[in-house]
């Protein structure tokens, strides 16, 4: 019997050095959807406060909203404010989670149908 190669060994299911690697895509999945939630988070907050005037959260602040802003501008562009009053409702942040909770879905139904069952 010869030594299976790591690529016929990922094709029959077996993990290989030790983890699978649908499980790996799983947790980049999940770990990605947490720190989008976080940074979205951490968004709202500043646009709550403001522009900060300590220099390392004028860092941060800049950093989250170069992350966050690719992904709220074209909602913000298609959904204009909801207007309550004297004051708007920006619901795109709402909209921007339920979007990354059907992505997340989607990308953890697609790895356990067809990942999983290749790869182990």
């Amino acid at each position: 019997m010869s030594a299976a190669s790591p690529v016929g060994l990922a094709l029959q299911g077996e993990p290989i050095f030790g983890f699978s690697i649908a499980g790996l895509l799983a947790g980049i999945v999940q770990y990605g959807f947490y720190i989008m939630m976080g940074l979205l988070i951490i968004w709202i907050i500043f646009g709550w406060i403001g522009y900060p005037s300590n220099d390392a959260l004028q860092r941060l602040h800049d950093f989250v909203t170069s992350m966050i802003n690719p992904l709220v501008m074209p909602i913000r562009s298609r959904i204009p404010p909801l207007r309550l009053g004297g004051m708007g409702l920006d619901l795109s942040p709402i909209i921007l989670v339920i979007g990354l909770l059907i992505l997340r879905s989607l990308l953890n139904t697609i790895i356990g149908l067809f990942i999983a069952p290749v790869t182990g």
